[in-house]
């Protein structure tokens, strides 16, 4: 049995990175490991729901207060000075450390790529550090490709998803660091699909950019009359969602509708429609694999993150990424032969099921934990107090110790000056 901390990347499941690791820390608590998890602390009402949802796999939860809880150059917002967030960095670390020490963990294993202080903390600590990526060196990510030293260096085990991230990211470092694979793993519901009574075309996926939907809405506007519905599952970004309100209105595509934010996408869905995920970038693409396993026939870009779940699934068709006119095509063929593409997707389902399996798609990870090894030292142990030390707290203290001493002082000279006793 193995003590492991788990550092997370945002303490909520709005996003894959979480969904899955939940899934692997359950699959480590059934495998007899004793976990433990440090998300970011937020709101509380997010928190609540949080931990709620690792009480039931008896993972305690401990939130940790920052200023920012990914590198500084990451995406996200910062709060504070640049001292002031430098402070809160050391912080978390020494409260990790804590954790550590009191819960006499063996492992840390940070769930992205964007966070480094359960790395310092295990090095500080001499315990062993495990880095699972999720995310492809590009765009808004490709910050930590000046990074890649310090998550060689300090990475006992490094693991990425499986495939197109995988393979670049084993180009990208030491000859002699092996990157380990994993596939993200989420739960689909075995509730049956609701009877429709006519063909659909429908997208799950928050409207961004980055899933691209106005690509689908310009092969949707090519679509001979009478066009089926689209129905766009999702939440969105206000500027994206303007551009699809404008495209909509400009070629007059009144059957188009969104939904909004839904708990279970996948209620929406019924056994007649065609599920389209046009993507410009995933890192795999839990959305595709839920839609196999649902028995829903899918189209899908051919992303890197889609062609690394499409090797791994090789269900569903691909489209090449950008060229609409493909797009269309393969909408109109799978519309047209919908009987045969569904019963397609429906025998496919079984397959699906059989392959994404936590024990299988997490399976080098815990092969790894089984072997018994002793942790490699990192050379910023020798910065462990420097890494940890809180200049502001320690200025605060020695404050607080000047006014104690004067106030002591100051009453004993009263005392004296009185007489009181």
């Amino acid at each position: 049995m193995t003590q492991i901390l788990f550092v997370s990347p945002s303490g909520t499941f709005d996003n894959g990175a979480e969904i899955s690791i939940y899934h692997l820390m359950k699959l480590l608590k059934n495998n007899g490991h004793e976990v433990y998890n440090a998300a970011p602390a937020s709101f509380s009402h997010l928190e609540k729901s949080y931990a709620e949802h690792f009480e039931k796999i008896g993972v305690p939860v401990t939130f940790v207060p920052r200023n920012k809880w990914w590198w500084e150059e990451a995406p996200g917002l910062q709060s504070g000075t640049a001292g002031e967030r430098a402070d809160s960095y050391r912080e978390n670390i020494q409260v990790l450390r804590q954790l550590i020490q009191e819960k006499n963990i063996q492992l840390v294993v940070t769930n992205t790529v964007n966070m480094f202080q359960g790395a310092v903390a295990a090095a500080c600590e001499g315990i062993s550090h495990f880095w699972l990526i999720h995310e492809f060196p590009e765009n808004e990510f490709a910050y930590y490709l000046e990074k890649l030293d310090f998550v060689a260096e300090n990475s006992d085990e490094l693991f990425a998803v499986r495939g197109e991230l995988q393979k670049k990211l084993t180009t990208l470092l030491p000859s002699d660091k092996t990157v380990r694979g994993f596939v993200p793993f989420t739960e689909v519901t075995t509730q049956p699909l609701k009877s429709g009574d006519q063909q659909r075309i429908v997208s799950i996926g928050r409207l961004t950019e980055r899933k691209n939907q106005l690509e689908l809405l310009q092969a949707y506007r090519q679509l001979k009359d009478p066009r089926p519905e689209l129905l766009l599952i999702g939440a969105w970004d206000e500027d994206y969602k303007r551009k699809a309100d404008h495209l909509i209105k400009e070629y007059d595509l009144s059957t188009v509708t969104f939904t909004g934010k839904k708990a279970d996408p996948w209620a929406e869905v019924t056994d007649r429609d065609l599920c389209v995920l046009p993507s410009a970038m995933e890192t795999f693409g839990l959305v595709y694999a839920e839609a196999l396993l649902k028995g829903v026939p899918v189209i899908l870009s051919d992303n890197p993150g889609h062609r690394s779940a499409f090797d791994y699934f090789g269900g569903g068709q691909l489209y090449a990424s950008g060229d609409v006119n493909a797009l269309r095509e393969s909408i109109e063929q799978s519309l047209l032969d919908f009987s045969a593409v569904q019963r397609e997707a429906e025998a496919f389902a079984a397959t699906a099921f059989e392959k994404y399996q936590p024990e299988r798609v997490y399976q080098e990870l815990v092969e790894v934990l089984a072997i018994e090894r002793s942790p490699q030292p990192k050379t910023l142990r020798h910065l462990a107090e420097v890494l940890t030390l809180n200049e502001a707290k320690s200025r605060l203290t020695r404050t607080e110790k000047r006014v104690r001493q004067f106030t002591n002082h100051g009453v004993a000279w009263f005392k004296r000056r009185f007489n009181h006793n």
